[in-house]
């Protein structure tokens, strides 16, 4: 059963998620907590696991059937990958485009991955928008305007 905390929509999950505790997380999995469900701000677990960087945590959740692709467009709406094309993150953003996140989904200001990926000056920054552009270009017909 998960346990919710009313202010924040916030299940255990997204708690586990957030700290990286692979233990709890296969735990609330196990137990039924919905993998998808968005907390105030709407971010799913996933979504908190990729902006902290919780290689394996974010391995369990896409097992356990976690939208790559999920953004609440009634809040923020980033996508996970959304999320990590800021913090240039060239690991978790690779594992979310391989699990099929797709770069070119607008969010917060109409912005997408790839757009904050662009904007990055270190190379870890330019990496990351080079993996998002390749991929926008080969799997979505992106073209740059």
């Amino acid at each position: 059963m998960e346990d919710v905390d009313s202010c924040t929509n916030y299940c255990r999950l997204h708690f586990a998620a957030k700290d990286g505790d692979e233990n709890l997380v296969k735990q609330q999995i196990e137990e039924g907590c919905p993998v998808n469900d968005f907390d105030e701000l709407g971010k799913t677990p996933l979504h908190h696991a990729s902006q902290k960087g919780h290689i394996a945590v974010i391995k369990l959740l896409l097992e356990a059937g976690a939208d790559v692709n999920a953004h609440d467009e009634s809040k923020i709406g980033d996508t996970p990958l959304g999320e990590v094309a800021g913090n240039c993150d060239f690991e978790v953003a690779k594992l979310l485009i391989d699990a099929g996140a797709n770069p070119t989904i607008p969010g917060w200001m109409q912005l997408t991955a790839l757009h904050r990926a662009k904007t990055r000056k270190k190379p870890e920054g330019k990496a990351v928008y080079q993996l998002l552009l390749d991929v926008a270009r080969k799997k979505f017909n992106y073209r740059e305007r």
